[in-house]
C-alpha cells in the first residue's frame, strides 16, 4: 500500500510499473486498481501472471481504471492471467473501455481461454458495424492485443488503428464496412443539402495509405448516381416555342422550417 500510495501524490512522476508474477490476490488488486484509477503519470503497467481465483476482482479492476477519467494508462499487460470466465471478462473489459481513448496496448496473449466468442467482443469495439455513426465513435486508438493469433476481421481493425491519422482511421472503416457494397442513397435522404458536397469531397477524397486510395470511388459512383431520388420533378412551359411544350426540371426538396 505505501509504496502505491506515492502515485496518489502530485509529484509524482511514475511512468512504468512492472509486477509481473509477484503473486498478487484479490485484495492487492483492488489496492492496484485504486491507485492506478487517480495517477495522472502512469503510462505502463504490466500484471501479467497475476490469475485471481474468480472474476470478480478483474471486474472491479477494469471499472476503476479503465473507466477513470483520469487514467493516463496506454499500455496494459495481462498475459497468463484468466481462466474461468475468460470470455465473459472480455465482454467486461470492452465495456469499460467504451470512451476510452488513451489506452493503445492491451497485451492479452498466453490467455488461451479466451475464444473467439471473446475476441468477437473486442471487433465490436473497434469498429461497431451497426450504422454510420457507431464506426464513427468506435475505438481507432487501441492498437496491439499481443503476439498470438487473431481473428482475421479483428486482426485487420487493429492494423488499420496503427495509423496516426485517425480521421483516416475512421473513413477507412467506414468505406470498408457501412458503403463495402456503395453507397446506400437512404443514409443521405434525411441529410441537410449544404452537407452533400462536403460528403462528396470526403467519399472522393486521396487516402495513400494500406493501398485504399480508390477505396471511395464506388460508394461515390453510387451516390452521384442516386443523388437524382432527392430531387423533386416539375413541369415548366418553355416560352417561345410554337406549343410552349412543358418540359420536366428537378427542384430541390422542400427543407422543413
Amino acid at each position: 500500500r505505501s509504496f502505491f500510495a506515492c502515485l496518489h501524490h502530485s509529484t509524482s512522476a511514475m511512468e512504468y510499473i512492472i509486477l509481473r508474477g509477484c503473486s498478487i490476490d484479490e485484495e492487492g488488486l483492488d489496492v492496484v486498481a485504486n491507485a492506478i484509477s487517480t495517477s495522472s503519470t502512469l503510462q505502463t503497467l504490466d500484471l501479467s501472471d497475476n490469475p485471481q481465483g474468480h472474476a470478480a476482482p478483474w471486474r472491479r479492476f477494469f471499472t476503476a481504471c479503465l473507466l477513470s477519467p483520469n487514467s493516463s494508462l496506454e499500455g496494459l499487460f495481462l498475459c497468463e492471467n484468466f481462466t474461468e470466465e475468460a470470455d465473459i471478462l472480455m465482454a467486461d473489459m470492452v465495456d469499460a473501455l467504451a470512451d476510452n481513448k488513451i489506452l493503445e496496448a492491451i497485451d492479452l496473449g498466453e490467455n488461451p481461454s479466451i475464444t473467439d466468442t471473446g475476441w468477437s467482443h473486442f471487433s465490436r469495439l473497434l469498429c461497431d458495424k451497426s450504422s454510420v455513426a457507431s464506426i464513427y465513435e468506435s475505438n481507432h486508438t487501441i492498437n496491439y492485443l499481443g503476439t498470438q493469433t487473431l481473428p482475421p476481421d479483428l486482426d485487420v481493425l487493429v492494423i488499420l488503428n496503427e495509423h496516426e491519422n485517425k480521421s483516416a482511421v475512421a473513413r477507412e472503416k467506414i468505406l470498408r464496412y457501412h458503403f463495402r457494397h456503395g453507397a446506400n442513397i437512404e443514409d443521405f435522404h434525411n441529410m441537410k443539402l449544404e452537407l452533400i458536397p462536403h460528403i462528396i469531397s470526403w467519399l472522393g477524397r486521396d487516402c495513400h495509405w494500406l493501398g485504399s486510395e480508390n477505396a471511395g470511388f464506388t460508394p461515390l459512383y453510387e451516390l452521384l448516381r442516386g443523388l437524382l431520388s432527392l430531387f423533386e420533378p416539375t413541369n415548366v412551359a418553355v416560352a417561345g416555342t410554337k406549343a410552349e411544350t412543358p418540359i420536366t426540371l428537378l427542384a430541390l426538396p422542400r427543407q422543413a422550417g
